[in-house]
């Protein structure tokens, strides 16, 4: 989303672009409309219907034509139709065949034709395109004729072929047909084993016998084979001292099984009377809760009760084991030797009826191979008659279609006569227009897009704000330069009532409600040159100023470009104070230079260390900067550029804030935004950003050319030619100083 809003903001910056290539492409539009040949289009529609039957296909009359459309497309785009269509053209009409040899004219035609069928339907939808739109029209004519007479021509020639190829063959089945009838009837009176049996013709008697008599022998060497299995069964069981009961009842049907238990003394009437006691019983025990409710215990009804009950269940109980004891008798003495016996009897009778019905089956076997031969000549026969009788039929219906259709089975109608269009579909002013207009702001949007990745400046404020993440705290005019020492080289100090010193009072606010309690500030840049000590001496005056004590601090040591500035550079200062032992209260009243200013104070950089990073990271930074903040209201630190050295991230998570100056006609994309992800990364609080060098003719943009070096050295200069445009004290070349006394 940042990078459209960002490219959406370039397209705002670089809208003239974006119109000029709208006009240039509008003027390209332009000129290609006026400049392109016109050409006319007329439009024909033709109907084929089908009003006889398809004697290729069989299909009914009536029948829809939607499968052949395409066919028809074909035939109208043909060779032969357009040569044809070609002849009938009126010689006035023929103003696109100009330049063409007359054998290429059917080509020419064909590319200036569309033929297309309209979906579900069964109409074709011509048109033609022509420099004339008479022409056109005129085209559309003659191509509408010659279809309509090649398919005409072409349908009639072959439903007279196709009836003389079919009328041949009528006669040819008749004659065959004859013949097969009476071979049929010759056979069928010699044979008088055959009956017929309607649909299914003539049935052989002595192969339907062999059929039922195969039928009854399966059977029959079915049960034989389930007779033999279940008295092998049964054998098994007794030699396994297994339970044969389930072979008697499976054995028997419900009469023999009556017969059998009747006979071995174990009939229905056993169970009824047990069934009779246990219903006795069952009342009884009803009788004796019932009188329990109304009497004790041992009233002798009660009593009397009690024991007809008891003594009806030890008989049922001696019942019971006495049927039981009967039920062992009998299985081993009487019911299995029978059963053996049944089983036996069953697998003889068994084996009996299947060799009678094997017998019958191979004597009628016999005689059926006999009569085998003339049954099949005769299904044979029936076969061919039958097929030359349906063949004969569809002969006789598609010879009765073609004479009933006669030279009508395509019928051909124009329900679209071709008009003259006399307003031109190519080119289309509509079209032109859209075309154009959408390749100037696609092009315009490609030329911006190519600008704004070769240009790597921030176009505005909200642009830089977007991209950075930060808010933007104050934009700051390009001040003059003055040729003063110490503060009278500082514009807020010097001009305290000027426009352009508001930029600094503006930045004072914003750092204020930028936070509860904004006391310690670290204020850096990207790279060198960027203005951070300009920025730092006037904010630092803007401070003074509003009666708070305020003390400015020089950390960057290696380039100390605020003691530079103010003419401090010496043996003493901050490096002085980190690394001698004495007190921190002490040191700062050794190495505190008290300005022309009420209210505000420097610490200068003092003389360069060879560990500067160290120094800043140690354990008496911090504790100096605990001090100082007893003893003023707001401590500024100016530091070295972000993304030369790691001061700057270092300092950054000791203060509250942290302020970054911009210059965006110096400073690239890419290294400010990789400066300010640093800072973060540091832990560092980025309050925001603070623009430098910004020019009122800056107003809707800017966009300048770049190159800078930051370069530190192992010695001082107090040279006093300095360049004034680098506010921070860096030269663009490396330099050499002397070490301070």
């Amino acid at each position: 989303m940042q990078t459209l809003m960002r490219f959406w903001r370039s397209v705002q910056y670089r809208k003239g672009l974006i119109v000029l290539a709208v006009l240039i492409c509008g003027a390209m539009g332009a000129f290609y409309f006026v400049a392109s040949t016109r050409f006319y289009e007329s439009k024909a529609e033709l109907l084929i219907l089908q009003t006889g039957s398809q004697v290729l296909d069989g299909s009914p009359e009536g029948a829809a034509m939607k499968d052949l459309m395409p066919t028809y497309e074909r035939i109208m785009q043909g060779d032969a139709v357009l040569a044809d269509a070609v002849k009938r053209l009126p010689v006035k009409y023929r103003t696109d065949f100009k330049g063409a040899a007359q054998a290429d004219w059917p080509s020419v035609l064909k590319k200036m034709i569309t033929v297309r069928s309209a979906r579900q339907t069964n109409v074709l939808e011509l048109s033609c395109r022509s420099q004339d739109p008479k022409a056109a029209a005129a085209i559309l004519y003659a191509v509408l004729s010659a279809s309509i007479d090649f398919l005409n021509k072409n349908h009639q020639g072959t439903s007279q072929e196709i009836l003389q190829i079919l009328s041949k063959e009528k006669i040819e089945l008749e004659q065959k047909l004859a013949q097969r009838e009476a071979e049929l009837i010759e056979l069928r009176g010699r044979s008088l084993t055959f009956i017929n049996n309607g649909s299914e013709g003539a049935t052989n008697v002595a192969v339907a016998r062999v059929v039922r008599l195969n039928e009854e022998y399966m059977k029959a060497k079915e049960e034989t084979l389930r007779a033999t299995a279940q008295l092998a069964a049964l054998e098994r069981a007794i030699s396994r001292g297994e339970d044969i009961l389930q072979f008697a009842m499976a054995s028997l049907d419900v009469v023999g099984k009556q017969f059998m238990m009747g006979e071995l003394g174990l009939d229905q009437q056993e169970g009824m009377a047990i069934s009779r006691m246990t219903e006795t019983l069952l009342q009884e025990q009803a009788k004796l809760r019932t009188a329990l409710e109304s009497y004790g215990p041992n009233h002798p009804k009660v009593v009397e009760l009690r024991d007809a009950i008891t003594a009806k269940e030890q008989w049922m109980a001696s019942r019971r084991q006495v049927t039981v004891d009967r039920l062992k008798q009998v299985r081993t003495e009487e019911l299995t030797p029978r059963l053996v016996q049944m089983a036996r009897q069953r697998v003889q009778h068994a084996q009996q009826h299947e060799a009678s019905v094997s017998e019958q089956f191979e004597m009628e076997r016999r005689n059926a191979l006999a009569l085998n031969g003339e049954l099949a000549q005769l299904e044979i026969l029936q076969m061919d008659t039958k097929r030359l009788r349906s063949f004969y039929d569809l002969v006789l219906e598609r010879i009765r279609g073609i004479d009933l259709g006669k030279d009508k089975g395509i019928r051909t109608a124009v329900v679209g006569e071709p008009k003259v269009n006399p307003r031109a579909v190519h080119p289309k002013l509509s079209l032109s227009i859209a075309v154009s207009l959408m390749a100037g702001i696609t092009l315009g949007l490609a030329l911006v897009y190519l600008m704004d990745l070769l240009d790597d400046r921030f176009r505005s404020p909200e642009e830089t704000s977007l991209q950075l993440g930060s808010p933007v705290l104050s934009l700051i005019p390009t001040l003059p330069v003055y040729d003063g020492n110490g503060l009278e080289s500082v514009h807020a100090y010097v001009a305290p009532h000027d426009s352009t010193t508001e930029a600094f009072r503006t930045l004072r606010t914003a750092i204020q409600f930028a936070g509860e309690d904004i006391r310690r500030l670290v204020i850096t840049s990207t790279e060198p040159g960027d203005g951070k000590t300009t920025v730092s001496t006037n904010i630092a005056v803007a401070y003074a100023q509003s009666g708070r004590r305020t003390l400015i601090i020089d950390c960057d040591m290696r380039r100390p470009g605020l003691s530079k500035t103010m003419k401090l550079r010496g043996s003493y200062g901050l490096s002085t104070i980190l690394r001698n032992s004495d007190s921190i209260e002490n040191s700062l009243r050794e190495n505190v230079v008290v300005s022309e200013l009420a209210g505000l104070d420097i610490i200068p950089a003092g003389p360069r260390p060879a560990n500067p990073l160290e120094l800043l990271s140690g354990t008496r930074f911090s504790e100096l900067l605990a001090y100082v903040e007893t003893q003023y209201d707001q401590i500024l630190i100016d530091a070295p550029p972000i993304l030369a050295v790691s001061d700057a991230g270092v300092l950054g998570r000791m203060v509250d804030g942290v302020v970054l100056v911009v210059r965006p006609d110096k400073n690239q994309r890419r290294s400010v935004i990789r400066a300010v992800e640093t800072l973060r990364m540091w832990g560092s609080n980025l309050l925001g950003l603070a623009l430098n060098n910004m020019s009122h003719d800056r107003a809707g943009g800017y966009g300048y050319g770049y190159g800078y070096g930051y370069g530190y050295g192992h010695a001082d200069t107090d040279s006093d030619h300095e360049d004034p445009l680098d506010d921070d004290g860096y030269q663009e070349t490396k330099y050499s100083s002397r070490t301070a006394a």
